[in-house]
């Protein structure tokens, strides 16, 4: 299967599944992505703009995902899903430590996803691999679509609230830098953006590793 067919196969299941319990470790891994650039951008000087803030965070995961797109065209795409989860893992531990909770349900998801990726590196199935590491390269895309465009709307309307299921880990919106600049709702700007981020992340899904 080539890969730009393999990438919209993805998408297209990670965006009907996101919120659901199936989806938790990968949530896990977008917010420790959000959570790292999220903890940069706030040692910017106080005298930049919070919309201009906002749309360099959104700038930077966008870009985490473009990188990710191009190493997926190298040796290293069988060892995407194991940094992923291994930084992750690492991330929540020693927020575990910090405020000295375990999070029972992300230690389990984590550990399970984990077992199983070293499982497959041990029978070498390189191509159910391939798959794996576009489930996490794609959840980040998902999660800037959660942030950029669900998150507003919901919190726009209280009927769209409780039935947009994609927004069921209710998290920030990423757009809310730019709610009534230029006059516009957030969930404006999160839609622009959103379309133009996925221009590049379509094109660099074409000429990858087949699986």
């Amino acid at each position: 299967m080539r890969s730009e067919e393999r990438a919209g196969i993805v998408a297209a299941v990670l965006l009907l599944l996101w919120g659901t319990v199936l989806t938790y470790p990968l949530h896990s891994f977008t917010v420790f992505l959000e959570t790292v650039v999220g903890d940069a951008c706030d040692k910017l000087p106080d005298a930049v703009p919070l919309f201009a803030v906002s749309l360099i965070e959104i700038v930077i995961l966008a870009g985490i995902e473009i990188m990710l797109l191009l190493l997926s065209k190298t040796g290293f795409a069988i060892y995407i899903p194991v940094s992923a989860l291994f930084l992750t893992s690492v991330s929540f531990v020693l927020e575990c430590i910090r405020i000295r909770i375990f999070d029972v349900r992300t230690g389990v998801a984590l550990a399970i996803i984990l077992v199983l990726t070293a499982l497959l590196h041990l029978l070498r199935a390189e191509k159910i691999l391939l798959w794996e590491g576009d489930v996490f390269i794609f959840a980040i895309s998902i999660h800037l679509f959660t942030g950029l465009v669900a998150a507003p709307l919901a919190a726009s309307s209280e009927v769209l609230g409780k039935i947009m299921f994609i927004d069921h880990y209710k998290d920030t919106s990423l757009a809310g830098g730019f709610d009534g600049f230029l006059t516009l709702p957030s969930f404006a700007w999160g839609i622009f953006f959103m379309i133009l981020l996925s221009l590049p992340v379509i094109y660099y899904s074409f000429s990858r590793k087949k699986a």
